[in-house]
């Protein structure tokens, strides 16, 4: 954390919202489990599922846009096998969720419930997102009225529904520095040692409960 910091109770507001992909949930990680079960199902090579990917990506307007039953859809045709096995990996398997979670994100929020209001604000596919939150069991940890899935989540609708109290926190610095006008943000940086003088940073979520 910057030194700037020193104090945890000096970082965050008593709302403290998430963004999910980047922050509590790695999704490298998710991808390569999903790979990894896509190729098996499918009997192709990473390589040839890699390829595939980046088409179904191509065709979309913004990587948020990504729809689980709209790629399972297009591998199916593609590749010519039934969708259900895929769709399956999506909205039956528990465990691809469990395992992308940052090591320390359950352990911290499970400290954090009890002295702050936490909540989502994210971006992306309303139902994926839902799914992460309730097949890696993170539902219990936020507040209901306090969970934001926006398409876009720098869209107009989606600001005006930012509450202004709450601090934020996000793995994407272009969206940390227009956020800074609304609310109180928190950008971490999980890619390198790099601070922002200008913007609370940290590493890890361990750093708020440090």
């Amino acid at each position: 954390m910057d030194s700037s910091y020193a104090s945890r109770n000096e970082l965050v507001t008593g709302l403290i919202l998430f963004d999910i992909d980047g922050v509590i949930f790695d999704p490298e990680k998710f991808g390569k489990l999903i790979r990894t079960k896509f190729v098996k199902i499918l009997g192709i090579s990473e390589e040839e599922l890699i390829s595939a990917n980046a088409d179904y990506y191509s065709k979309l307007s913004e990587r948020t846009d990504f729809d689980p039953r709209g790629i399972t859809a297009y591998l199916s045709d593609r590749f010519g096998k039934d969708v259900a096995p895929l769709d399956r990996v999506f909205w039956e398997d528990t465990d691809i969720y469990k395992n992308s979670l940052y090591p320390e994100a359950r352990e911290v929020l499970e400290k954090l419930k009890g002295e702050k209001i936490l909540g989502i604000f994210s971006q992306g596919n309303r139902d994926l997102q839902n799914r992460k939150l309730d097949a890696a069991e993170l539902r219990d940890y936020f507040s209901p009225e306090y969970i934001f899935i926006h398409k876009r989540k720098l869209s107009d609708e989606a600001i005006e529904l930012l509450p202004r109290e709450a601090t934020f926190i996000d793995n994407k610095h272009d969206v940390v520095e227009v956020l800074q006008k609304f609310v109180d943000v928190i950008w971490i940086n999980r890619k390198s040692d790099e601070s922002d003088p200008k913007i609370k940073t940290i590493h890890s979520l361990a750093e708020l409960t440090d």
